[in-house]
């Protein structure tokens, strides 16, 4: 993978080795250009075959809901959030994780669409975790990890690395540090340092609209 693709090859003791766009490395999904919607496509999809492995637990009218509520958040929220803490949410990505969970929750329940049963009624009978909340809260609590880092740290210094080139025309690429800046400043790993108000901030990020 390259920033300039098809203009040099790589061989290892004579063995070609392959230009690629994209790989799946550490569970995650690695693309150049960066693209965290597809990777967040790939987690709801994980997220389905782990909900459709115990299908018939969650669906079963004579299971009461809080056992459903327990496996929901200890198996389905950590396999659709693995390596969340290091993308950059937009309103589309958290839009299509909100719509994932409510799916599962009116099939937990045994409502359907059409029976225009209200968000707020379906959270009221289930009780999971928010998991558009929690991703964010994933991802605060990582860049605290990163502000408090010792400089020498490999994540720390790609973290603050910017790179000497033009800004490109159009709307720029949401990028991870972005919600953090507008949330906590441009100085937020200073004010990381503070562990209240740190939270405090955190409190009004998983508050407010991310775009």
């Amino acid at each position: 993978m390259t920033n300039f693709p098809g203009t040099a090859s790589l061989s290892i003791s004579g063995e070609p080795i392959e230009e690629v766009n994209e790989f799946v490395y550490l569970g995650q999904l690695v693309s150049f250009p960066r693209d965290h919607y597809t990777e967040i496509k790939r987690r709801v999809q994980a997220g389905w075959n782990a909900y459709r492995k115990y299908k018939h637990f969650f669906t079963a009218p004579t299971i009461a809901m809080k056992l459903k509520r327990r496996l929901f958040n200890m198996v389905i929220v950590p396999t659709m959030l693995y390596g969340a803490e290091t993308w950059a949410l937009t309103k589309q990505a958290e839009t299509r994780l909100a719509t994932t969970q409510r799916r599962m929750e009116r099939r937990m329940i045994g409502v359907r669409l059409l029976d225009h049963r209200s968000n707020e009624w379906l959270r009221g009978v289930t009780k999971v975790v928010d998991i558009v909340k929690a991703a964010r809260r994933r991802k605060w609590q990582w860049a605290r990890k990163v502000a408090t880092m010792s400089g020498d740290r490999w994540v720390k210094r790609i973290t603050e690395w910017r790179p000497p080139s033009a800004r490109g025309r159009g709307r720029p690429r949401r990028r991870w540090r972005d919600i953090i800046c507008k949330t906590a400043g441009a100085n937020w790993m200073l004010m990381a340092q503070d562990v209240s108000s740190w939270n405090t901030l955190g409190e009004a990020y998983l508050r407010n609209d991310c775009d």
